[in-house]
């Protein structure tokens, strides 16, 4: 539980560091993820592409085209109800948190430093990758992967909403009910 809450504050100090950058360019954290959503309709299509997303990354798995899973980080997984719960709680904020960090901030910096919204994609999407290394070798290519697909889906709606429901979707069933 005290690993849980302290990545559930890191995740959130991230989220305020980027704030804090974008307000120094006279953007809101709203402009990064994409604005609001205008009709209820628009709420549903994002969750729906943010399901097909994560749709598409569980028949990868399945398929083993990306390999065998690991059992690296089985000791962080949550034990009982109570630290289910509170793995939503870390879920759902690494679904917003990482996605505006990574999808939103850092594939933004990358495409004004390199110019080109392909390698910035694939350069979020390493660094997001290696940032799971706890999880193994093996799961950093998967990762990564999982990045890149979710960098994609940003740079195609220009919003991280979608991406944000399949992460912490991802998360949340990855963990507590595939497991």
């Amino acid at each position: 539980m005290p690993g849980y809450i302290s990545v559930v504050v890191m995740e959130w100090l991230l989220v305020f560091y980027v704030r804090m950058g974008v307000h120094k360019r006279g953007m809101r954290l709203r402009d990064l993820v994409g604005g609001r959503w205008a009709t209820p309709r628009e709420v549903m299509k994002e969750i729906a592409l943010g399901a097909g997303l994560w749709a598409v990354w569980i028949g990868l798995m399945n398929a083993h085209l990306l390999g065998g899973g690991t059992n690296a980080a089985q000791g962080l997984l949550p034990q009982g109800i109570l630290e289910s719960l509170v793995w939503i709680a870390v879920a759902l904020s690494a679904g917003f948190c990482e996605e505006v960090a990574f999808r939103g901030y850092l594939q933004n910096q990358f495409r004004a430093i390199v110019g080109s919204a392909g390698w910035a994609v694939l350069f979020q999407a390493m660094v997001f990758g290696v940032g799971h290394l706890y999880e193994g070798v093996g799961q950093v290519a998967r990762i990564t992967l999982f990045g890149v697909l979710f960098g994609l889906l940003a740079l195609w709606r220009k919003s991280l909403r979608p991406g944000m429901v399949a992460h912490a979707w991802s998360d949340i069933f990855g963990v507590i009910i595939f497991r």
